[in-house]
Parts: C-alpha cells; structure tokens; sequence
C-alpha cells in the first residue's frame, strides 16, 4: 500500500503539459513576428514608394540569400538544442580552399573544393560537440577562429578572384527563368528544409534530440549521429553561401564576412528556432531509465513536441 501511494505521487508530476497549450504558445509567436515584419514592410512603402518595386526586392533579395542559407543550416543545429558560431568561417575558408585551385581552370574542382572543405569543417564540429562533448558554442567559436586564420594562411592575406571560372560565377550571377540563381536555392532549400523538419523520419529525430537527450537515446535514436549530421549540413551551407557571395562579387577575401555569424544567429531565432532547443518537460526523466511509467512519459513528451513543431 506505502509503495503504490509512493508511486502515484512520483508518477503525477512526470505528466507533460497538453500539447495544445504548448502549440498556442508557438502560434501566438508565429503571429507575432509576421504581423511585425508586415508593418516593418508597410513602413518601408510608406518612407520610401519605391521599397516594393522588383529592382528593390532583387536587390534585398540578393543580399540576404547567403545569410538566408545559411540559416537554414544553423536552424537545424538549433533545433537539436546546439548553436554553431562557426558558418563564417566555414565559408571563408571553404571559399580560399576553392580559389586556390582557381588556376586549373577545373569549375569541377574549385566548387568541389569549395564544398567538401565545408562539410569537413562540419563534420570536425559534429566530432568535437557529439563525439568529444564539448559544448558547442566552446567548439564552434573556437572553429571559426581556426576557420580565419587557416584562411588568411593559405590565402597569404591576398584576394583571390574567380573571373577566370565562368560556372563559379553563374552561381552568383546566373539566372534561372529570369530568378537570380542565389533566390532560386535559397526558396529550394527551404522548401528542402521545411520537407525535411516537418515530414521525415529524420525530422522527427531532431525535435526529439533538441527536446530531452537522455529520452530520445533511451527511444533508440542515435543522438551522436543527429548531431553530427545536423552539423554537417549546417557547413555544407556555410560553404555554398560562401560561394555565392564570393560569385556574386567576383571576389574571395580571406577576411570578409566579419560578424555574419551573428546576422546568421538573429535570423535563425527570428525564424522561429529556439536556441535551448524543443522545450519538453524534464520531469519526465525523473524515475530510473528501466522504470516502464519513465519510458511512457518521455515518449509522451516527444511526442507532445513533435506535434507542437508542425504548427
């Protein structure tokens, strides 16, 4: 009798919150930041009656795809509860690693270089947080550091520029049916993004890592895996915004893009994504992992997550 009223008190408060006050949490947010950026936007017509022309959106357009791509890549490391402060210095250096094969006129090679330099940074991000346990903001400014000077290394502090490789520009300069070709994958990856957070398998995992680690390890999800994956991907984008912008300019500085991991940070909240990841109630975890009502009630909490992240 004693242990089943010890039970019942224990059990009671490991209950997730509904998941309908969660959700009108997030939509009252979602609201919220549109309803802002449309009176930012009506206030720019009413300053400036040229602010909604199509030469004014090209422009703006064109200037905030890389941050843009970026985002999409910090967003998913978000999600998982991770920050990565490193994706301008992925880019930069991703960028001086493809310039310096510039002079074997190889369009194959220089966007090669370029992006494989990207998804190794990732991948040595996703090795130290994951692997090594390192907290991410420690590991991925201590990489972004690493990232510059390795660039202003190899690059010898000089510009480098890709007019002689005319498919390295196009993606800068190109267009596709009139569309810049920066506007067409940054509307192309998200949509990417969106079908991959929202309506894959691997979607699911990142929420549930994001949302309670320990829980989503004991549902048989390879948290290590997510994260680097997430990771990964995130200086894939680095390195492909990297490259666009350097197209766009037709000029690769081993010291530009200066701050731009903040811009990419404020996009990424601003967007949305919550830098302490999924909130799902903790007090799931507080029975031992081989208790059947402990096991229940993380699942619930995921799950409870899960639904709230397809509002």
């Amino acid at each position: 009798m004693t242990m089943n009223t010890l039970e019942t008190k224990v059990v009671e408060p490991a209950l997730p919150a509904r998941p309908s006050d969660a959700c009108r949490h997030l939509s009252i947010g979602a609201i919220s930041r549109v309803a802002v950026l449309a009176a930012l936007v009506i206030l720019g017509q009413v300053i400036a009656p040229s602010f909604l022309s199509l030469a004014n959106i090209h422009v703006i357009l064109l200037a905030v795809a890389a941050i843009g791509i970026m985002a999409y890549g910090m967003t998913l490391v978000v999600i998982t509860g991770e920050i990565d402060l490193s994706v301008a210095g992925a880019a930069i250096l991703s960028c001086v690693v493809g310039g310096l094969l510039i002079p074997t006129g190889s369009a194959v090679l220089v966007i090669g270089a370029t992006l494989l330099t990207g998804l190794v940074v990732g991948l040595m991000n996703g090795v130290l947080v994951a692997v090594l346990g390192i907290p991410s903001l420690i590991a991925t400014l201590g990489m972004l550091g690493i990232s510059r000077a390795l660039a202003n290394i190899a690059s010898g502090g000089q510009a480098l520029y890709p007019e002689a490789i005319s498919a390295y520009l196009w993606f800068g300069r190109g267009n596709i049916a009139g569309i810049p070709v920066p506007v067409v994958l940054l509307v192309v990856l998200g949509v990417a993004a969106i079908a991959l957070t929202k309506y894959s398998i691997f979607g699911r995992e990142l929420y549930a890592t994001g949302g309670n680690v320990r829980a989503a390890a004991l549902s048989g999800i390879n948290v290590v895996g997510v994260r680097t994956t997430v990771f990964i991907i995130s200086g894939a984008c680095a390195a492909l915004a990297g490259m666009l912008e350097s197209a766009r300019l037709s000029y690769i500085n081993p010291a530009g893009l200066e701050g731009m991991e903040l811009s990419v940070l404020a996009v990424t909240v601003l967007g949305g994504a919550a830098l302490a990841g999924v909130q799902v109630p903790s007090r799931a975890l507080w029975l031992p992992p081989s208790s059947s009502v402990s096991s229940t009630t993380s699942s619930t909490s995921l799950a409870s997550a899960y639904t709230c992240s397809r509002w």
